[in-house]
């Protein structure tokens, strides 16, 4: 494949228009990511990566050849001719930020430098774009470094957290959606080429939408998630007995779980709606398992659902939404396995309930509370 050559270098005090590149669109922008990196030369699993992106979809090749065309037009551009483009592509946007922001109708423009050629042109949305990525050696020398420098800043960056028994639904810049459950603290980072949640405790439902030049992660525990625009909800609670394991549940769209440091994804799995798995302590997925979508993440729904689970965990789940005023000290009567849908508002009626499923009774207890024995 044919390389250009690296784009010129510019001033030092020239500072890089984000608002260029953040307007194109999608397919612009990954097309504008490979050409960058292509100047630079790509090793050969790059280059096999690029021909895959290539024959994705015809779009792709399209934005890229034209991209290409575009590159060719500005590099024949003699350097007085580039720094006009430049001054020609500032006035254009100046004049259009004019004509939003004013309704009367506006002052005589500066004159125009010199036309550049139209092949430089013919697309405006890249121009402008290229004209940006002109000024990246002030960010690391130029080419791709410059380019991979300008992509690592944060655009947004923000902390979640819940309270015990409270949720709380949050809504990123990118459109996702993050539900928060009981306990729950989540670090949102977006990049302008990835975006990353970093889930120290609790648990996320969690929206995202759909964007294949930032892919979304999770990380949690051991664990990386990684989807482009799906449903699905992440758990990871090691304050409960110190709890390591990490649960996945896929609601909608399809989901990769590996360990975080599996650089190839050889061991990944990849889940689709109605599938489960769970990470052990160094991340590493297990058995994929199956579960009702209407069942994941009950809690949204002020309802937990358990299936055979010992009384005693139970009784510590119940225990992250608030106090039950319950009590097991036997550890015969916490091993009981409990089948039951509970209401998170009706715990009482969940208690007053034992008696007649387990061989228990309820007692008043020392503490004020409600002690679950051995019938």
């Amino acid at each position: 494949m044919n390389q250009r050559p690296p784009p010129p270098s510019s001033p030092v005090d020239e500072p890089i228009d984000e608002s260029l590149l953040d307007a194109l669109s999608p397919v612009d922008f990954e097309a504008l990511q490979w050409s960058v990196r292509a100047a630079d030369g790509l090793p050969a699993p790059a280059q096999a990566e690029l021909q895959a992106w290539l024959d994705a979809a015809p779009e792709h090749r399209a934005a890229f050849e034209e991209l290409a065309g575009v590159w060719s037009a500005i590099d024949e551009i003699p350097p007085a001719g580039t720094a006009r483009l430049r001054t020609t592509l500032a006035l254009d946007k100046a004049a259009e930020s004019s004509a939003l922001d004013t309704p009367r109708a506006p002052a005589p423009a500066p004159a125009a430098p010199p036309p550049i050629a139209a092949p430089a042109l013919r697309r405006r949305g890249l121009a402008h774009a290229l004209a940006a990525v002109l000024t990246l050696g002030v960010l690391g020398g130029g080419g791709w470094f410059g380019w991979d420098h300008w992509q690592q800043q944060p655009t947004f960056s923000r902390d979640y957290a819940t309270q015990r028994g409270q949720n709380l639904a949050a809504e990123l810049p990118d459109g996702s959606q993050l539900l928060l459950d009981t306990a729950t603290r989540a670090g949102v980072t977006l990049y302008r080429n990835r975006r990353e949640v970093r889930l120290p405790e609790g648990e996320v439902l969690f929206q995202v939408r759909g964007n294949t030049a930032q892919p979304f992660d999770v990380l949690a525990g051991a664990a990386r998630i990684t989807v482009v625009g799906t449903r699905f909800s992440v758990r990871y609670t090691p304050s409960m007995q110190g709890e390591q394991t990490v649960q996945v549940a896929v609601l909608e769209g399809r989901v990769r779980v590996a360990r975080a440091d599996d650089t190839t994804g050889a061991q990944a799995v990849e889940l689709t709606p109605g599938q489960t798995v769970s990470t052990d302590a160094q991340g590493q997925p297990g058995a994929v398992g199956r579960m009702p979508t209407d069942a994941m993440a009950a809690w949204q729904h002020r309802r937990l659902d358990f299936d055979n689970v010992p009384l005693g965990r139970v009784l510590d789940e119940l225990g992250r939404y608030g106090e039950t005023g319950l009590r097991v000290t036997d550890a015969a009567v916490a091993r009981l396995p409990v089948t039951a849908s509970v209401d998170l508002q009706q715990l009482g009626t969940f208690a007053r309930s034992l008696p007649e499923v387990l061989p228990v009774r309820l007692v008043r207890g020392a503490h004020g509370g409600t002690d679950i024995v051995a019938r």
